[in-house]
């Protein structure tokens, strides 16, 4: 028998929500669970700087009944969050792991593509210098080419995490939208972010550059105008 409907506190019913909840008697509870008691309690302090003090207050009235902690288990929502955030941190740090080795993989890439590069073009450098051009002049060339290729595949990662990013949006978007009456989902990279990126791709790039580039800034001009 139903003896009174709660006021809506939401504008949308939602599954899981405020709104999706139903109070009936503790012995229809066990009844219904086919249990003598119910597996799991859920409290409410007056506020959240009380919480601490109602766990306490829960955990000794349940070890003065069970005389045993290993019988119960007690968690405030802070904790739960403080957990979830750890483990988000785990991931988090696993995924920077994975970046730093791509993109000293991808440094060292750039470092030997340039060293080709400047074993190719002696001969160009060596008549480069001896028509006035100083060492700084070199190594700017060089460290500006490494630089540009950085950029180049910057821009292509940058264009490739956006689609993904997008597109797994998009399709789990409509995945919640369908399971949880109505939620919604983004992943939308922000400008700051795509800012960073295309920042340290560039600095990649110069950073593990610059080793060629100054290798073909002390090349000696007579050796290189020889260099075959």
């Amino acid at each position: 028998t139903v003896i009174g409907v709660l006021e809506q506190v939401q504008e949308n019913m939602q599954e899981g929500g405020a709104d999706d909840q139903l109070y009936i008697p503790y012995e229809n509870a066990l009844e219904i669970m086919g249990e003598r008691y119910v597996t799991l309690y859920m409290f409410t302090s007056t506020s959240g700087s009380t919480a601490s003090a109602a766990k306490q207050v829960i955990d000794q009235y349940l070890f003065s009944y069970f005389q045993d902690p290993e019988a119960y288990y007690i968690q405030t929502m802070e904790e739960q969050a403080n957990m979830i955030n750890a483990m988000m941190g785990v991931a988090i740090g696993v995924l920077v792991a994975i970046a730093a080795i791509s993109l000293l993989v991808g440094g060292i890439g750039i470092m030997n593509i340039m060293l080709v590069s400047v074993t190719e073009r002696t001969r160009e450098i060596g008549i480069r210098k001896s028509l006035g051009a100083k060492r700084k002049d070199i190594r700017r060339q060089f460290v500006i080419e490494a630089g540009t290729t950085s950029a180049v595949g910057g821009l292509l990662g940058i264009g490739l995490g956006y689609l993904l990013a997008t597109g797994v949006g998009s399709l789990l978007g409509a995945y919640l939208s369908a399971q949880m009456n109505g939620a919604t989902f983004s992943a939308t990279p922000t400008f700051g972010a795509v800012a960073v990126s295309f920042g340290v791709s560039v600095g990649i790039g110069i950073l593990f550059g610059y080793l060629p580039a100054n290798k073909a800034a002390k090349l000696n001009p007579i050796d290189a105008l020889r260099y075959d």
